[in-house]
């Protein structure tokens, strides 16, 4: 079974450790949202992720804001701590946490595996599939704009064959095949 590309919020005030962390976390193939320094401006994003990395310590504050509305939405997340986990309150004993600086594989491992335990039913909501669209075709095509019309013309396509009663069977594999298709047949039609 493939690796699912999960969209995960990174909650992080240390520039250098939040662009190393963006970048293995884009490396290792999915998708990052952030980094925020912010409480504030990640609990906005709160509801556009599938998981979140949260450093505990914010500046003079903390992250558990942000912890407890990811907790609400039932989104997975792992603490980073570069102190003591004494300063973890008791609602969120259970959580992981990990070491701060910390390698990132061990902890994008344990947030995959806590968004398969959840079932995550938003996986396949035509949202997330979008997004997924979205997200590949900004892989392929040279600029978000091109991108963004390939996903326009593969989503017409897919609602003209769903009129017709030509669209059964899963979702997400279907659309993600077209959009391959309509890249592979009509890409360059795209392009500015």
């Amino acid at each position: 079974m493939p690796r699912v590309s999960l969209r995960i919020l990174l909650v992080v005030d240390d520039d250098r450790l939040a662009s190393k962390l963006a970048r293995n976390i884009t490396a290792a193939g999915d998708v990052v949202v952030g980094p925020f320094a912010d409480v504030h401006e990640a609990i906005s994003r709160a509801g556009l992720v599938q998981a979140a990395i949260l450093d505990v310590k914010l500046g003079s504050g903390t992250s558990f804001e942000v912890a407890d509305s990811l907790f609400r939405n039932e989104v997975p997340f792992v603490f980073m701590i570069g102190c003591g986990s004494e300063v973890i309150p008791k609602r969120f004993q259970r959580q992981h946490i990990y070491a701060k600086p910390s390698h990132v594989a061990p902890m994008l491992q344990d947030l995959h595996m806590q968004h398969r335990n959840i079932g995550s039913p938003d996986h396949d909501s035509l949202e997330a599939i979008v997004l997924d669209m979205i997200h590949r075709s900004c892989t392929i095509m040279p600029d978000r704009a091109s991108a963004d019309r390939l996903v326009e013309a593969v989503l017409l396509r897919a609602i003209a064959e769903a009129k017709d009663c030509r669209f059964k069977d899963d979702m997400r594999p279907r659309l993600m095949d077209m959009l391959d298709e309509e890249y592979r047949q009509h890409g360059r039609r795209f392009l500015n």
